[in-house]
């Protein structure tokens, strides 16, 4: 098959940057998302263009598959490539994943749970004891949270909620239990405060992170590194990309379910858990502060993933509906002059709203990470 152009970003274009001997355009284009690979006559405007010998219509069913799977394929490759690397050398988890939020059995050397760990011996009996009854720090706030709301600040440890005293084993079902009315107690530099507040109808989300005070990570981890031969680093770099996709199939479940609830609350909850590149950047960006280059390789390699789960999802002008577009063409016997003009509207129409998609998470991440103030947004 022949390739018309080569693509840098999404149009509408900028410039062609060269043209190579073949023919073959290299375009740098404005909206900074990807790229795209244009094949000869893969949405042609002319009858005699669907019997071209070398254009994308006229492959055979297996030649399309194997090109439209390729840069998923190509992202899941990336990934196990740089999350074997930094198995290989050492890591540690980025986040420990709470028991409420992960709905699935987190195997997620990433994102694992405090019982994954526990399992693991990456922490002993003694620590776990230990830990269980340590106090709560904040880490993180959402700008847009409850907790931002009544003054909230990192590094505030949290003593007690409504009354309860608070400590690493009972948060969870605290705040869980809790979701109408706060009475917090907190220590600030050295200071004993509490704040308050009453969400009416609405939950009462916290929307932070937390991790635990007293204790280094040292003492927490039992070897102080997650780290493997190159071989088992290969089998257990497959084992995350498996618990990261399960967890991401999971957030999309959640997602789509929102959508179709047509309950804005709810919506806006999940919308508000998803980032962009805009967002990717500072999570990046704190990632290598934190935990250096190899929490950053291992931050990209979650982006190649993430790109190939959501690039195989069976929804129009992502690889994945153009897959199910050919094999509807294949299994209906459609004729190609008469289902590409239909699949071509269908294409566009999603393409759109994608973008408008892209656009408002970025407007929101912009107003989360970098405090720009955005009408309408935040």
């Amino acid at each position: 098959m022949k390739v018309l152009e080569f693509g840098i970003w999404i149009p509408p274009k900028v410039c062609n940057l060269w043209k190579d001997k073949s023919g073959t355009e290299y375009s740098l284009n404005r909206i900074p998302l990807g790229g795209f690979v244009r094949l000869k006559w893969e949405d042609p405007d002319k009858e005699e263009d669907f019997k071209a010998k070398d254009s994308f219509i006229k492959a055979k069913l297996r030649r399309k598959i194997i090109i439209l799977l390729a840069g998923v394929f190509s992202n899941f490759v990336l990934a196990w490539i740089l999350f074997t690397i930094v198995f290989a050398l050492w890591t540690k988890p980025i986040s420990i994943a709470s028991e409420n939020v992960v709905h699935s059995k987190s195997n997620s050397y990433f994102f694992p749970t405090k019982k994954f760990l526990y399992e693991k011996w990456y922490i002993t009996e003694e620590m776990k004891n230990k830990m269980q009854l340590l106090p709560v720090s904040v880490e993180d706030i959402e700008t847009w949270s409850v907790a931002s709301k009544i003054g909230m600040r990192t590094w505030d440890v949290l003593k007690s909620i409504n009354k309860v005293n608070i400590n690493v084993r009972n948060i969870d079902s605290v705040l869980k239990e809790n979701t109408w009315k706060l009475d917090i107690a907190i220590v600030r530099k050295w200071k004993k405060l509490r704040l308050s507040w009453i969400c009416g109808s609405a939950n009462c989300e916290m929307w932070i992170a937390y991790g635990i005070t007293g204790i280094s990570e040292l003492e927490i981890f039992q070897n102080n590194m997650i780290k493997f031969s190159v071989p088992k680093a290969m089998l257990i770099s497959l084992q995350e990309i498996s618990a990261q996709t399960r967890l991401t199939f999971n957030v999309l479940g959640i997602l789509g379910k929102s959508l179709i609830s047509f309950n804005w609350v709810k919506i806006k909850k999940e919308l508000n858990r998803m980032t962009w590149p805009v967002g990717a950047v500072k999570i990046g960006e704190m990632l290598y502060n934190e935990g250096g280059w190899k929490l950053f390789l291992a931050f990209a390699g979650m982006i190649s993933l993430a790109l190939a789960v959501f690039n195989v999802l069976p929804i129009p002008a992502l690889d994945g509906g153009r897959l199910l577009g050919v094999l509807i063409q294949w299994l209906g016997k459609l004729k190609p002059e008469k289902y590409f003009v239909i699949e071509s509207y269908i294409n566009l129409i999603f393409f759109i709203l994608l973008m408008w998609f892209g656009v408002y998470i970025i407007l929101k991440d912009l107003v989360r990470f970098w405090n720009v103030k955005i009408p309408f947004i935040g």
